[in-house]
């Protein structure tokens, strides 16, 4: 499943990329776009304004040469007098006639094929170029020309450039931050399926092989892939179920031949050799138990309204194991307050503390017990076994409930299957547990639950046996 989260975070980083590229792009090929406009609408305006200026100015020659005064309008000679435009008015053999302030020649040479052109000249004093019009009038029966010229680039570029950029471009930096965060939030929006995808993945494992990822809501191409991981589950589970049947039918088969070895060690006559072929028959039904331990542990569920008192399951591990540890030169004791009842499985919290039992004894030296200890606190409910051995090294205790793990500890024989099943267990009764040093040495695991309601407990104590006679019932076996 962490491929499947990292492609996740892959196209989500992917995307962030693209949306921040897309928006830039978009942002900087609108601008251009508005530019470039604009400097076409400018060069348009320019040219009709001096077209404009120039047949005022050849209406007036013709009004002056039938004898009215030449005067320019306000906005004309504003624009003359001020130098922001230039005019000439030149004879039909290139002479200056009249020019605005500073213009003693024609402002671009005339050409007398045209009666209309436009021009660039550089015949500006002020070293700049002069960008213009030229147009054909009479005066009186005169053939003249009028020029008008403006200095290139000027007219509305750029004042108007100027007070766009200063006015106008910076609101392109909220509306390209806005933008970003519409399509991020657009993003997630069409993203969240997949987010929920990803999640129930995440809760798919050996211990869960059913689930499988929703498929709706999905765009067509995820679609295809989440169906494709499903089918993919199908046939893991199909695999799985498949093992864990020939798991556990062979170890089933196992426990018939496992038992005739035994029955037949104990007829043989005892010495160094047969102890040793009785302890390599007790370690195979061991391996054969918790194969079959693992295989049921996956189709076992607890019941909401089951029961189970912790110190049943403490003495009933004690009474099992009792005559083994007594054969072995241990012994095994039960602590406990009384009832404490939790939410689960009996069978399967006897095979968590069994298990731990059956650890301790192959480390806690002879003449020493191990210890099953129940006790609670206001919320929840433990149970916990220590041996008296060398305990667990603190490298060590993180792999310690892996399956198939065999560390310092897992001498002697033994698939490292132990711990795992405890693990197991554990997390079907949605609890903890823990491994720690033990007080003067040795190991201690520590196993936690949510202990049951307050009135099951009250309505419990009733119909079981005193704490007395069950510690009794504990010791007795462990003699």
């Amino acid at each position: 499943m962490q491929v499947f989260k990292a492609a996740r975070q892959s196209i989500w980083s992917r995307l962030i990329v693209g949306l921040v590229t897309v928006a830039v792009l978009a942002a900087l090929a609108t601008s251009y776009l508005i530019y470039t406009r604009f400097v076409a609408i400018n060069s348009a305006f320019r040219d009709r304004t001096l077209q404009g200026d120039a047949m005022i100015m050849r209406k007036l020659l013709k009004r002056a040469s039938e004898g009215k005064p030449l005067q320019f309008p306000d906005f004309l000679a504003d624009n003359f007098q001020q130098g922001r435009g230039k005019y000439a008015i030149v004879s039909d053999k290139g002479v200056l006639i009249s020019g605005s302030p500073g213009v003693n020649e024609p402002l671009a040479a005339i050409d007398d094929d045209k009666e209309r052109d436009f021009f660039l000249s550089d015949n500006d004093h002020d070293g700049r170029m002069l960008y213009g019009y030229t147009l054909r009038g009479t005066y009186g029966t005169r053939p003249v020309w009028i020029q008008v010229a403006v200095p290139d680039g000027e007219l509305a570029a750029d004042t108007v450039l100027a007070e766009f950029v200063e006015d106008i471009g910076w609101v392109w930096v909220p509306v390209l931050f806005g933008l970003l965060g519409i399509n991020l939030m657009v993003a997630r929006i069409g993203l969240a399926p997949l987010r929920e995808a990803a999640s129930q993945a995440e809760a798919i494992g050996p211990n869960a092989v059913s689930g499988r990822l929703d498929a709706s809501g999905l765009p067509r191409e995820v679609e295809a892939l989440v169906n494709a991981i499903n089918r993919a589950f199908d046939r893991l589970e199909d695999g799985l179920e498949a093992q864990k049947a020939f798991i556990a039918d062979a170890a089933h088969e196992l426990r018939t031949p496992v038992a005739v070895l035994k029955a037949h060690s104990s007829l043989l006559t005892p010495g160094p050799e047969v102890e040793k072929l009785k302890e390599e028959i007790r370690a195979m039904e061991r391996l054969v138990n918790q194969l079959l331990d693992s295989a049921r542990i996956g189709a076992m569920n607890v019941e909401a309204g089951a029961r189970v008192d912790l110190t049943d399951v403490a003495i009933n591990v004690a009474h099992h194991l009792g005559p083994i540890c007594l054969q072995r030169g241990r012994s095994i004791e039960v602590d406990s307050p009384g009832p404490v009842l939790i939410n689960g499985s009996a069978e399967l919290l006897r095979c968590a503390v069994r298990n731990l039992a059956e650890n301790a004894m192959r480390f806690t030296p002879r003449n020493t017990s191990i210890e099953i200890t129940v006790a609670q606190d206001a919320n929840d409910a433990v149970i916990s076994v220590r041996d008296h051995g060398p305990g667990v090294k603190l490298q060590e205790r993180a792999d310690i409930f892996k399956r198939f793990w065999q560390g310092g500890r897992d001498r002697g024989g033994g698939a490292g299957l132990g711990m795992d099943i405890v693990a197991r267990i554990v997390k079907v009764h949605s609890g903890s547990i823990e491994l720690k040093d033990a007080p003067g040495g040795g190991a201690l695991f520590e196993m936690r639950f949510a202990k049951a309601p307050e009135e099951i407990v009250k309505g419990a104590m009733s119909s079981l046996p005193g704490t007395s006679e069950r510690n009794t019932l504990a010791a007795i076996a462990t003699r």
